[in-house]
Order: structure tokens, then sequence, then C-alpha cells
């Protein structure tokens, strides 16, 4: 899965824990361990919600390239 992968990424390089990144994000923590883990879709809503909570735009959401 590689939304989830890659929000994965972002946010333990910011150093956040999922339940901050819900915090940030203003959702539901399980719903982050979800998206995570490949048990669901994020709705446009909540990729919103996660860029909020990341600091980042949409665009920098899905720029793989950057993975490491």
């Amino acid at each position: 899965n590689t939304l989830g992968t890659r929000v994965k990424a972002l946010r333990i390089q910011r150093g956040l824990s999922m339940e901050k990144l819900a915090e940030l994000s203003e959702i539901d923590y399980r719903q982050i361990f979800n998206i995570e883990h490949g048990r669901t879709n994020a709705t446009v809503s909540t990729l919103g919600a996660l860029c909020k909570g990341l600091c980042i735009s949409l665009s920098e959401l899905f720029d793989i390239s950057s993975l490491k």
C-alpha cells in the first residue's frame, strides 16, 4: 500500500506518533492506523486532514520519489 507507506514515512520523519498525527489532523487514531496498514482507503477530506497534520501539500503526499 503506497499511500499507507507514505503516510507512515512522513509521520515518522516528523517524529509524530499516530496519536499525535490524529490530534493534529483532527481524525481518529484508528483511521490513521487503518490507512497505514492498508486496511482502508482514505477519502479526499481525510487526505486533506492528513496533509494539514503533516504540514504538507497534497502533491507532497503523493511524491513517492522522495521516500527513503
